[in-house]
């Protein structure tokens, strides 16, 4: 089995986000109808927790999500499995060769940019934004911490 090129991967990666994001964005009850913010960016938030499988259940699905809602969220789920569960292991497990540090420098820069990025734009405490990088980053997603912003929703979706 060849192994698939970065370019590649993040292509099928960002195809994957923008199909969750258009379903999420056009199909009724997807999302919370006081989930406030910019529709797009929940949108789009809702497709990255999913397809990470992160799933904090603030503002998506919502109380009202419809049949086709629930297929689509079965269809998208059973595609980010695929997706993140394979090929981006795959890649990221190839950091220790490729990048100074291996592993510990994306992971310290991921958390120090987590901690800045929450404290600031949610107005979190360091240890709320610790806490929060870090169940995200482990796609824990336990729900009692979220974004509540769109550039923490933003945020969230591209640390």
């Amino acid at each position: 089995m060849s192994q698939l090129s970065a370019a590649r991967i993040i292509m099928v990666a960002y195809t994957l986000a923008t199909i969750g994001t258009l379903g999420f964005h056009f199909i009724d009850g997807m999302i919370a109808e006081d989930a406030g913010g910019n529709p797009w960016i929940n949108a789009f938030y809702c497709s990255v927790i999913t397809l990470t499988t992160v799933g904090y259940g603030d503002i998506c699905p919502s109380d009202k999500m419809s049949h086709a809602g629930r297929i689509f969220i079965i269809a998208l789920s059973f595609c980010g499995l695929g997706m993140f569960c394979g090929p981006i292991m795959d890649l990221s497990s190839s950091w220790k060769e490729r990048i100074p540090g291996g592993i510990i420098g994306p992971g310290t820069f991921a958390l120090a940019s987590g901690i800045v990025l929450f404290t600031y734009f949610e107005g979190m405490s360091i240890i709320d934004a610790a806490y929060f990088t870090i169940i995200t980053g482990t796609t824990v997603g336990y729900g009692d911490l979220g974004p509540k912003t769109d550039f923490g929703r933003l945020a969230t979706a591209l640390l």
